[in-house]
């Protein structure tokens, strides 16, 4: 999966001291999970991608929390809010970081929102 990250244009993983985030190559943001903090809050950030696979036949629909709570975060988005990610993106790739408030008892996403916009990656 990292060769495949690795193409990916506009967004990139980093980890420090801190832990993994997520960096917005275009404003220079890094997005971390609020988990890692001090103090610690129930939020999570997660990458969202369509990129093209490693053997260039097709694409594949990349999702990753840097905990499972921003995965879960994402899962909810990809059934809640589809079509607004299909008019922005249809058939290419694309790349975008979700960050997603959750309950801290249950884990449970309660609200996801696009903390980057959502790049539309141009073939090379």
């Amino acid at each position: 999966m990292r060769a495949v990250y690795d193409t990916d244009p506009a967004i990139r993983w980093e980890q420090d001291n801190s832990g993994w985030a997520l960096r917005d190559t275009a404003t220079g943001i890094l997005h971390r999970s609020g988990a890692d903090g001090d103090p610690a809050r129930p939020h999570d950030v997660a990458y969202l991608g369509r990129l093209t696979r490693p053997d260039g036949n097709g694409t594949i629909l990349a999702l990753a929390g840097v905990h499972p709570q921003g995965s879960l975060g994402v899962a909810r988005l990809l059934a809640t809010d589809i079509s607004v990610l299909w008019g922005q993106a249809a058939a290419g790739r694309f790349s975008v970081i979700v960050g997603t408030d959750y309950d801290p008892a249950t884990h449970e996403p309660v609200k996801t929102q696009l903390l980057s916009p959502l790049y539309r990656h141009e073939r090379d």
